[in-house]
């Protein structure tokens, strides 16, 4: 017992080995965290009005109607209220006609908003964003980061939207959430326009 106590040569490397092993558990818990799911929410929505806000298109798009992006432009236009949008055509338009926006508004670098527990963007996303709201002189950004279908267990879908609001002067995400529609069958355009309609309503209270 003396010998292990003092002989720094069997305690240390024991001790070394737990900690190993534990930041090894760690690291795969956090790794195989499952991503968030429908209802879920990060951060708030502050008061947008009075601003002007771009709309980026919608990202990683699997299994919302063809018509998910107009919608979206009918859905928070229609909501009413002195909130400024400045819509993916017009963002598509200044992106290609001003000189040093070299980036593709329809293929973001958006991944890690995936995991829901992104708080601040960074380069190269941010860089865009800046330079953008800059020109529109816009201060919040909204990206739709992804549309799914959700099938279930009647057969019916359900359509989910991930969507960030975030400061373009900072990066900050303000708010990260995942909200649903109306269920329906796969494909259908109702099923998209109830999530959007969500979306509005979570946005523009």
């Amino acid at each position: 017992m003396h010998r292990i106590l003092s002989g720094g040569g069997v305690l240390f490397p024991l001790l070394a080995m737990v900690l190993v092993l534990g930041a090894g558990i760690s690291g795969c818990s956090w790794r195989n965290k499952a991503p968030p799911e429908a209802g879920y929410e990060r951060g708030g929505v502050p008061n947008l009005r009075g601003e002007r806000v771009l709309l980026l298109p919608p990202q990683l798009v699997r299994g919302a109607h063809a018509d998910l992006e107009r919608e979206l432009v009918y859905a928070l236009e229609g909501r009413g209220g002195p909130v400024e949008w400045i819509g993916p055509d017009a963002i598509r338009r200044r992106v290609a006609s001003t000189p040093g926006m070299r980036f593709d508004p329809d293929g973001l670098p958006v991944q890690r908003f995936l995991s829901g527990e992104l708080q601040r963007v960074g380069d190269p996303l941010f860089g865009a964003l800046y330079r953008l709201a800059a020109v529109e002189d816009a201060a919040y950004a909204v990206i739709p980061v992804m549309a799914r279908d959700r099938e279930e267990d009647d057969g019916s879908h359900v359509v989910e939207l991930g969507v960030a609001l975030i400061h373009t002067r900072t990066g900050r995400v303000y708010w990260y959430g995942i909200v649903e529609g109306d269920a329906g069958p796969a494909g259908a355009l109702p099923a998209t326009v109830s999530a959007v309609e969500a979306l509005a309503r979570r946005l523009l209270r």
